[in-house]
């Protein structure tokens, strides 16, 4: 009599887990069958609107060798989506007046006194990319998989400036490692995965979300393997770094949910708008970052137009990682895509995913 009370009791379950499962849209998924084949590299999708979440899925393979398919809960390697995080970090020491955007770089790490005749680097020039820094990726020598902020910094500290701070946009990996050892020595930190995870990731229980490796207790097999080529052609690519603050966050879509949901709710920042104001020279001009469409740039944010509607952004693309972050700053509608095809087109993919849903 026990065993078929179990089972029947068992039975009942299965509408309400049916009822649970991540919510899904057909018109998602025939965008996305349109470019990931079946024994391919994959990718998550997120679509929310004002943080509820539409659209929760994966596709493809996360292992091509193990057949492990992507789902909800694979971690990526987020690239420098993860720029965003870092401004966030920034934001929140910001608003509670640690930091100032005139904060001197050089008054938190006394080793970096760098400076031109005008005025030393600032937390706001590493923000919008106004710092004039030598990027460490293609001119450090002896750069590598063991390479940490500490060396890079002081790397950093012995190089001229290739221009004066907050007056020309440049694109730069450099500010936001820097940005990050700010940030950190700023909160007392041990480093800048301590500010996120104490100041971001623990209060929206992102529990899977980590800097340069997976919290502890996440199972390994859940990190998608990354790769290179295109046409069923596929190989291994990756670049295991040590640096924080430009790139090498780990999260998946389910987590990422979470942090959607409280940037629209804002539960980090009272004022969440200012993470999509454009920045400005010395000058006061707007920032023009020359790419077209593209407006400037804001806290870890692109700030750019599409169909006459305002959208905050930002592409990721790194050794077997591609992603992209799309805010519709008018609808609400936000696209996130991540893949461990490092040429995936993630932007267009999630501008296709948007459309679809008109």
């Amino acid at each position: 009599m026990m065993r078929k009370t179990v089972l029947a009791c068992a039975c009942l379950l299965l509408p309400a887990l049916s009822m649970a499962a991540d919510p899904a849209l057909p018109a998602v998924d025939a965008v996305v069958a349109e470019v990931v084949g079946q024994d391919a590299p994959g990718i998550a999708v997120l679509v929310s609107e004002n943080g509820e979440i539409r659209h929760l899925k994966g596709y493809g393979l996360a292992d091509l060798e193990a057949e492990i398919p992507v789902s909800p809960d694979t971690l990526f390697d987020l690239a420098s989506v993860s720029k965003q995080m870092t401004a966030l970090a920034a934001a929140i020491l910001i608003e509670e007046g640690t930091l100032t955007l005139d904060t001197e770089v050089r008054s938190l790490i006394k080793s970096f006194d760098v400076a031109d005749e005008n005025r030393p680097v600032t937390v706001g020039d590493l923000v919008f990319h106004l710092a004039g820094l030598p990027d460490y990726w293609n001119q450090m020598e002896g750069y590598g998989h063991k390479t940490d902020n500490a060396a890079v910094v002081e790397w950093l500290s012995g190089m001229p400036l290739l221009r004066a701070p907050g007056t020309h946009y440049e694109y730069s990996n450099s500010a936001y490692l820097l940005l990050g050892s700010t940030i950190a020595a700023a909160d007392g930190a041990a480093d800048l995965r301590a500010v996120l995870n104490t100041r971001v990731w623990q209060p929206l229980g992102m529990k899977s979300t980590g800097l340069v490796s997976a919290p502890a207790g996440v199972a390994t097999t859940r990190l998608a393997k990354g790769y290179k080529g295109s046409e069923g052609e596929f190989e291994p690519s990756r670049f295991d770094s040590l640096v924080q603050g430009d790139g090498s966050v780990l999260s998946s879509v389910r987590d990422l949910a979470l942090y959607e949901a409280a940037l629209v709710n804002g539960d980090l920042l009272e004022d969440t708008d200012q993470l999509f104001v454009n920045g400005s020279y010395d000058n006061g001009e707007a920032i023009d970052d020359g790419d077209g469409a593209q407006a400037g740039y804001g806290f870890g944010w692109s700030l750019y137009t599409r169909n006459g509607q305002r959208y905050a952004g930002h592409a990721g693309s790194w050794m077997g990682t591609a992603t992209y972050y799309q805010r519709n700053l008018d609808s609400g509608i936000s696209v996130i895509v991540l893949a461990n095809g490092e040429d995936a087109s993630t932007q267009s993919l999630a501008e296709a995913i948007e459309d679809a849903l008109e």
